[in-house]
């Protein structure tokens, strides 16, 4: 009995030690289990590994603000959040602080400072695409959709994959943008009839990131100091939806989805004196039961003289589809909604134009 204990002893000793030797010691330490409890989606764990390497004053003390800063942004705590990242940018001018600060004071509605911030990341790095992508949805929350557009294409062109990401993105403020809005119907235009039709698209990637992060890096590499270069395709750590400060975290297993393409008409007859260039619309979608409208917005360019008839086509490919969605408009569901289409602006030959709506 008493070789049996001094071996239990000695087992609960050996215990010991190891989970002390498994403590963090160090500021490098902590940082670098901040880094596992980050990536392991245990934020409020790294927002106290984070914390302790900063009272020892570890190394590359920039890196631990940033980190933490965006484990305060995970947890809904954007003011600190915004807070840290600007202490990290004191101590280094690196692309990414600025472009994921400029990302957060978008959400806070400080457009001016999220563009600022995103200007000051592409100048640093001119090739960073998610930057370009971030600014061209703040442009579009200014109403500056051109210097969007322009700013899309530049993204693309940088990194094609970010490209189904930002279009949803825009095309979700767009949607709220219209659904906010009182809609006036234009005096020269008749809306004869429309339709929309669903068939099977390409397969999604249902295992694809949601639309663009405001983080969206490697965390680890060689240390807590290597961020990777902005311009660089790597495989990416955890992803936030953009200005959503309480998202959770990503789930190991998503619903199954499906791919399908949306084909929408209308018919619309010309009634006014002067012919018609292009035609802004949107093909609305109201539930019976009362919840939140959905609304697609097209811009078709077309030539309708006075008196003349023609049919708006557009398309979105390859809309993903939860396969236990009822809410998203579906030829599986359609009786669910009624269906209107609104004219939301329309630019004549004269060069003059019309507005459904004054914002």
């Amino acid at each position: 009995m008493r070789h049996f204990s001094s071996q239990l002893i000695c087992l609960l000793l050996l215990i010991a030690c190891t989970a002390q030797a498994q403590e963090p010691a160090s500021a490098d330490d902590f940082s670098q289990r901040g880094i596992s409890r980050f990536e392991e989606h245990d934020f409020e764990g790294a927002i106290a590994d984070f914390t302790k390497a900063i009272e020892l004053n570890g190394h590359e003390l920039e890196y631990c603000y940033y980190f933490r800063g965006m484990a305060l942004y995970r947890r809904g705590r954007i003011d600190e959040a915004i807070a840290d990242i600007s202490k990290a940018i004191t101590l280094k001018q690196h692309p990414r602080f600025y472009a994921d600060r400029g990302s957060l004071l978008g959400q806070r509605g400080d457009l001016d400072g999220a563009t600022a911030d995103l200007n000051k990341a592409i100048e640093l790095e001119p090739k960073f695409a998610k930057a370009y992508g971030d600014r061209g949805i703040v442009h579009l929350m200014r109403g500056e959709d051109a210097d969007a557009e322009s700013d899309f294409r530049k993204c693309f062109e940088l990194d094609k994959t970010l490209e189904f990401q930002f279009k949803a993105a825009a095309n979700q403020l767009k949607q709220q943008a219209i659904l906010r809005a009182e809609h006036r119907t234009p005096a020269d235009v008749e809306i004869i009839n429309f339709s929309w039709t669903e068939t099977a698209g390409r397969s999604p990637n249902v295992n694809s990131p949601p639309p663009p992060s405001v983080y969206n890096m490697p965390v680890r590499k060689a240390g807590i100091g290597a961020l990777e270069d902005p311009t660089a395709k790597t495989e990416p750590g955890p992803k936030l939806p953009p200005f959503d400060p309480v998202s959770p975290a990503p789930s190991a297993s998503r619903p199954s989805a499906r791919g399908v393409d949306q084909k929408f008409t209308a018919l619309i007859k010309n009634t006014g004196s002067k012919t018609i260039t292009t035609v802004q619309w949107g093909y609305f979608f109201v539930p019976q039961d009362g919840q939140d409208s959905v609304a697609y917005v097209f811009t078709t360019k077309i030539d309708i003289p006075p008196g003349k008839e023609k049919n708006l086509r557009d398309q979105i490919q390859s809309v993903v589809l939860p396969a236990n969605q009822s809410k998203a408009p579906s030829a599986h569901n359609r009786a669910l909604f009624r269906e209107r289409v609104v004219i939301l602006r329309l630019e004549y030959a004269d060069g003059t134009s019309w507005h459904s709506s004054g914002k």
